[in-house]
C-alpha cells in the first residue's frame, strides 16, 4: 500500500506528462530539436538562476556535490568498463554501455521526481546535483563520443547557458544582490514551466526510440548497474561524505535515474551506432517506475 502511495506521488505524474508527450509526438511529429533548444538555453538556465538566487546557495554547498559527483561517475564507469570487456563488447555497443551505465538523466527526470517526491524545499539540492551532474554529461560524454581532447571538452562547458546561469547566481547569492520582486515573479513563472517542459520533452524523444531483440542481455545489465548498482553506491559515498537529511535523499534519489538522453545526441550527432543506447533509455526509464518508489520509501 505504501509503495502505491509513493508511486501515486513521485512517479504517476511523470508518467503522465511522458504518455501525453508521447501521444502527442506520435499525431504530430514535432520538432524536438527546437522545443529542446528551447528548453536547454532558455527555461533551464532561468530554472537554475531562479533556485539558487531564491533559495541563498553559495559556494561552500557545492565541494560536497562535486566529490560526490565525481566519485560516483568513477566508480560507475569502472564497473561498466569491466562488464563490457568481460562481455566482449564491440566499440559501438560498449560506448553506448558506458555512457547509459555512468551518465544519469538528472535533469528531465531526476528535477521533476524531486519536486514530487520531496516539495518545493528539496529543490535547492535538486537544483545542485543537476548542476554539478551536467558536468561529466558536457565533458566526459563529449569526450568519449567524439574524440575530442580534454581541454576541448572543457571549453563546451562554457557555451552551455545553464553554466553562465549558475554562476552569475551565485555570485549575486554570495555578495547579496537582490532583484527587484517583479523580475523575480517573472522567472518563478517560468521556473514552475520549467519543470513540466522537461518532462515533456523526454516523453517526445521516448516516443521515437525502438528496442532490438538481439541486445536484450546487454540492456538489462545496463538496467541493473543504473538502477540497482548506483543506488546501492550513491547511498554509501553520501554516507562516507557525511551527506545527511533532504540532502541525501535528493542525490541518492536524482541519482537513480534512468540513463540521460544527452549522449544519445551526442552520438547521432557524431554518426556514431546508436541503436542500443536509446534502447536502454527507454528501458531504465519504463523500469524505474517500479525501482524509484521503493528508493524513495526506504529513505
Amino acid at each position: 500500500m505504501e509503495y502505491l502511495i509513493v508511486f501515486n506521488r513521485s512517479i504517476l505524474p511523470i508518467i503522465t506528462i511522458l504518455l501525453i508527450a508521447f501521444i502527442y509526438n506520435k499525431l504530430y511529429r514535432p520538432n524536438i530539436k527546437e522545443i529542446s533548444s528551447v528548453a536547454l538555453n532558455v527555461f533551464a538556465p532561468v530554472m537554475v538562476f531562479y533556485s539558487v538566487l531564491n533559495n541563498n546557495i553559495t559556494t561552500s554547498q557545492l565541494i560536497k556535490p562535486f566529490v560526490f559527483m565525481l566519485s560516483l561517475t568513477l566508480f560507475l564507469l569502472i564497473i561498466a568498463f569491466v562488464a563490457s570487456f568481460m562481455l566482449k563488447m564491440k566499440n559501438d555497443d560498449r560506448l553506448s554501455f558506458l555512457l547509459s551505465a555512468s551518465m544519469i538523466n538528472v535533469g528531465n527526470f531526476g528535477l521533476p521526481l524531486i519536486y514530487f517526491a520531496y516539495g518545493q524545499k528539496a529543490i535547492p539540492y535538486s537544483m545542485i546535483y543537476f548542476v554539478i551532474f551536467n558536468i561529466p554529461l558536457i565533458t566526459i560524454a563529449i569526450y568519449m563520443t567524439s574524440k575530442k581532447n580534454i581541454m576541448e571538452s572543457f571549453t563546451d562547458i562554457f557555451k552551455m547557458p545553464i553554466f553562465h546561469a549558475f554562476i552569475v547566481a551565485i555570485v549575486f547569492s554570495e555578495i547579496g544582490i537582490h532583484l527587484p520582486e517583479s523580475i523575480m515573479k517573472g522567472f518563478e513563472l517560468m521556473n514552475s514551466g520549467a519543470i513540466a517542459l522537461l518532462v515533456f520533452i523526454l516523453g517526445l524523444q521516448l516516443a521515437n526510440i525502438k528496442i532490438k531483440v538481439k541486445f536484450i542481455q546487454i540492456i538489462f545489465l545496463a538496467v541493473f548497474i543504473r538502477l540497482i548498482i548506483s543506488p546501492m553506491l550513491s547511498y554509501g559515498i553520501s554516507t562516507i561524505l557525511h551527506i545527511e537529511a533532504l540532502e541525501r535523499a535528493v542525490c541518492v534519489v536524482q541519482t537513480s535515474t534512468p540513463s540521460a538522453l544527452l549522449p544519445l545526441m551526442y552520438m547521432i550527432k557524431f554518426n556514431r551506432k546508436s541503436d542500443l543506447l536509446a534502447a536502454i533509455i527507454f528501458t531504465t526509464t519504463i523500469i524505474s517506475g517500479l525501482t524509484l518508489p521503493v528508493l524513495i520509501k526506504f529513505l
